[in-house]
């Protein structure tokens, strides 16, 4: 697209989409507001949709531009992880959501911020390709 990569396009949802969905429900447990979490549970959905793409790209563009494989494997092997871990807590939350659940279960606020985490440490491992 426009002779850019489209994984350069896709990177940054994920990033701000999941640690600002770690920082809403972190805020919704500390102020008692349950309406916080219905907006990360949004953000969360689209964050591991998000990431599904931003790495399949990324593993599409390391294999078309030819990239030395030892460069790319630490950033790869956090974004695999991370993408992961945000479709595991994306899946609970959607599958309590169906269920009807409504009371918030406090690892998913754990897996957040594991997947904020992890998400940096894929960013960071990123911009020094």
């Amino acid at each position: 697209m426009f002779g850019i990569p489209l994984h350069l396009f896709i990177i940054h949802f994920p990033i701000a989409l999941t640690v600002v969905a770690a920082a809403y429900d972190s805020w919704a447990l500390y102020a008692k507001r349950p309406i916080l979490h219905r907006a990360s549970y949004g953000m969360t959905l689209w964050s591991a949709a998000a990431a599904l793409a931003a790495a399949g790209t990324g593993l599409q563009l390391a294999q078309s531009a030819g990239i030395d494989k030892g460069a790319v494997t630490g950033h790869a092997g956090f974004a695999i992880v991370s993408t992961i871990v945000l479709l595991g807590v994306g899946g609970a939350r959607y599958s309590a959501q169906a269920r009807e659940q409504k009371e918030y279960q406090i690892w998913w606020l754990a897996l957040e911020i594991a997947a904020a985490a992890l998400i940096m440490a894929t960013a960071v491992t990123g911009h020094r390709l």
